[in-house]
């Protein structure tokens, strides 16, 4: 063929190219035999995976303290540890009170100078407030007070009842009252103020704390917050780690400005038996927020509840289809006369863990609150104890999880509320065990599989 002519060829292969691309790829209609339909098939499906569930009360994060009740410390979940620590105060039903131990104070002008402290000056209490999960009044002002709850003489000094009994005028060591703007003025220096952090600094009088470094005492600080309106202030917990950001005792030993100012940092009651080392330790002095009646599942709170759900899941199944979408579907009890009942709060599942790190008491599986188990971090929806209605929370990630896991090993989810401890709404679901079964929790997946016949 000349170049003319293959020229004069191009339009009628073009159009014949044309016409065959125009033929539909999706169906079956133009090849019946060879192009088998491979389209994938959505279908959706619910099932009842849920054999248990129950709701937990008490839970402010327990300070710090290791090892953890019922963990055992040679498989890597020795010690549980609280990012923050609470102290909360709503008149009418709930008071949090916090302890923090510093069992070693110095008693010398510095570490290479053995000459005893006679006299000394700045003495306070260093904290950092995280203003983002604290509530603090707009209005008037809110009470700090700091008191001495030691007792040398007892070997367990962690029993509530005994801590929560010193908070006495006569044990007394120190008070600041304050308004949310001086908080909020208070920023920690080279950290701008969009960060949320703030320092927050009660002055003890040197007089104070002369005599605890003079008679060679340890000092455990009991703190109590007043207002006449619901306040809950979140610290920084001892277990973080940063040296500037945990709670610590300052004092400056000698008007000589060579010699350092001392910052102590809290240590445990070594001379405890395990589990009582704490640092810091939660007190529930007070909490009239009882669990509902009905069984419903909770969670959120100043005084936390959170629900656990043990679940089976259908493995076989699951494996034999890819996953699209799946969520666990709950179906909330509008609770429209509490407190706070139209203001939302961010909701989550966990993945549940067990095994020998936390054996079978759920209570202990719902108290290990790691937002993110084996790298699944399940996305919160932000709802309001009012609401009504299903509530779908996802879980795909945690379904491929637990697919590809043993499946002897025990699942479940845990409810919870990000706003725990500092923010008072506690939306509830109707549990497993409703009369009605259209209000009880189902799992829904949507998944594909091709169609029977299809070339894969």
């Amino acid at each position: 063929m000349s170049p003319r002519q293959f020229l004069r060829c191009l339009p009628l292969a073009a159009i014949a190219l044309v016409a065959a691309c125009s033929e539909r790829l999706d169906t079956t209609a133009n090849c019946p035999v060879l192009c088998t339909d491979n389209a994938l098939v959505f279908r959706d499906t619910t099932l009842d995976i849920v054999l248990s569930d129950s709701a937990f009360g008490g839970f402010t994060g327990v300070g710090e303290r290791w090892p953890a009740p019922g963990l055992a410390t040679s498989n890597g979940f020795g010690f549980l540890y609280e990012t923050f620590v609470p102290v909360v105060n709503r008149p009418d039903s709930v008071d949090v009170r916090q302890v923090f131990r510093f069992d070693t104070l110095p008693r010398t002008l510095s570490a290479l100078d053995s000459t005893p402290i006679t006299a000394l000056t700045g003495s306070k209490l260093l904290l950092v407030l995280d203003t983002a999960r604290s509530s603090i009044p707009s209005v008037g002002t809110t009470t700090v007070s700091l008191y001495d709850v030691d007792d040398s003489t007892v070997l367990n000094d962690t029993l509530p009842e005994a801590l929560a009994a010193r908070f006495t005028p006569s044990r007394l060591i120190a008070t600041r009252t304050f308004t949310l703007a001086e908080v909020l003025a208070d920023t920690i220096p080279g950290s701008g103020s969009a960060v949320t952090i703030r320092s927050f600094t009660v002055t003890i009088p040197d007089s104070v704390m002369l005599r605890f470094v003079r008679s060679a005492r340890r000092l455990r600080i009991g703190m109590q917050v007043t207002s006449p309106a619901s306040a809950a202030l979140r610290f920084v917990a001892p277990s973080v780690n940063s040296a500037g950001l945990i709670p610590r005792l300052s004092y400056d030993p000698s008007p000589d400005t060579t010699v350092r100012a001392w910052e102590v940092a809290t240590l445990a009651n070594i001379r405890a038996a395990s589990p009582e080392r704490f640092r810091a330790q939660s007190l529930v002095v007070q909490d009239r927020t009882p669990l509902l009646s009905d069984g419903s599942l909770e969670a959120g709170g100043l005084v936390a509840v959170r629900s656990l759900m043990q679940v089976k899941i259908p493995r076989a199944f699951l494996a034999s289809v890819t996953v699209v979408r799946a969520s666990l579907d709950l179906v909330q009890r509008p609770l429209r006369t509490v407190p706070g009942a139209q203001e939302g709060v961010r909701m989550r599942l966990r993945v549940g863990i067990a095994g020998p790190a936390l054996g079978t008491d759920p209570r202990r599986i719902v108290e290990f609150l790691d937002p993110t188990i084996e790298g699944v971090l399940l996305p919160s929806l932000r709802i309001s104890p009012a609401d009504s209605g299903v509530k779908s929370f996802d879980v795909g990630a945690a379904l491929r999880l637990w697919i590809a896991q043993d499946s002897t090993r025990a699942t479940s989810f845990v409810l919870y509320s990000e706003g725990e401890a500092f923010q008072e709404q506690r939306p509830a679901f109707y549990s497993r065990r409703n009369s009605n079964p259209a209000l009880r929790p189902r799992l829904r997946v949507t998944y594909t599989t091709p169609r029977e016949g299809a070339i894969p």
